[in-house]
């Protein structure tokens, strides 16, 4: 049974949108948030400002070839474990600070989700560029936020400002990267990490799940 809303507990979702593995999280980490009656707060990063070092997208020339090769192969394994379609160039990592932006704005509205998955499908399954203002504003319409007061609000700086700030969050928390959920003050990196991060939920909302160990003969 999800807890009650005295005890719901929350996971901080860090993400970049021109992230696959972000991609590839979301959709699990939605799935465990219903599960165990979680909330999920998003908080958008730009990992350009993190550090390119730990970025899983980082420029490809920094990658030895067979390594290149394996990531486009665990990438499609993960996508099709994840039962969704993923087109990825791996020519390095966009600039995707409108989409990331446009996360704070949906935020505002109350509608990351829709926005979120909207960006990523466009990306990723559509193959469409978000880092073009254009591009961003479209899926804010496809989700039906007001096509020019979003537009608006997406040029505002305190966007970027806000972005930074989930930048220092994560920074001081001990993150390195995306996709990294929070919940408390307990950590996890990437989209493997998601069974840990559905038992943390559960554990946080009250619910009991059998562990690894506890199933009979």
């Amino acid at each position: 049974m999800p807890p009650t809303d005295s005890t719901q507990a929350a996971v901080e979702f860090f993400f970049d949108c021109g992230c696959p593995w972000s991609y590839l999280a979301h959709g699990r980490l939605r799935e465990a948030a219903i599960r165990t009656g979680a909330r999920i707060v998003y908080r958008p990063v730009l990992l350009a400002e993190i550090g390119a070092g730990t970025h899983p997208s980082a420029p490809q020339d920094h990658l030895a070839a067979a390594r290149q090769r394996y990531r486009q192969k665990d990438l499609q394994d993960w996508a099709r474990f994840c039962g969704v379609s993923l087109q990825y160039p791996g020519g390095g990592p966009i600039d995707s600070t409108w989409a990331q932006r446009g996360v704070i704005v949906a935020q505002r509205r109350e509608n990351p989700p829709a926005f979120v998955d909207g960006l990523f499908r466009v990306h990723f399954v559509e193959g469409r560029d978000i880092s073009q203002f254009s591009e961003v504003v479209a899926v804010a319409k496809r989700v039906g936020l007001d096509e020019p007061t979003f537009a608006a609000e997406l040029r505002a700086p305190g966007t970027l400002g806000e972005l930074r700030e989930n930048v220092s969050r994560l920074v001081q928390h001990g993150g390195f990267g995306t996709p990294t959920m929070l919940v408390g003050t307990d950590l996890y990196f990437g989209n493997d990490r998601m069974p840990l991060v559905e038992i943390a939920l559960a554990r946080a909302g009250g619910m009991r799940l059998v562990m690894p160990g506890e199933h009979g003969p």
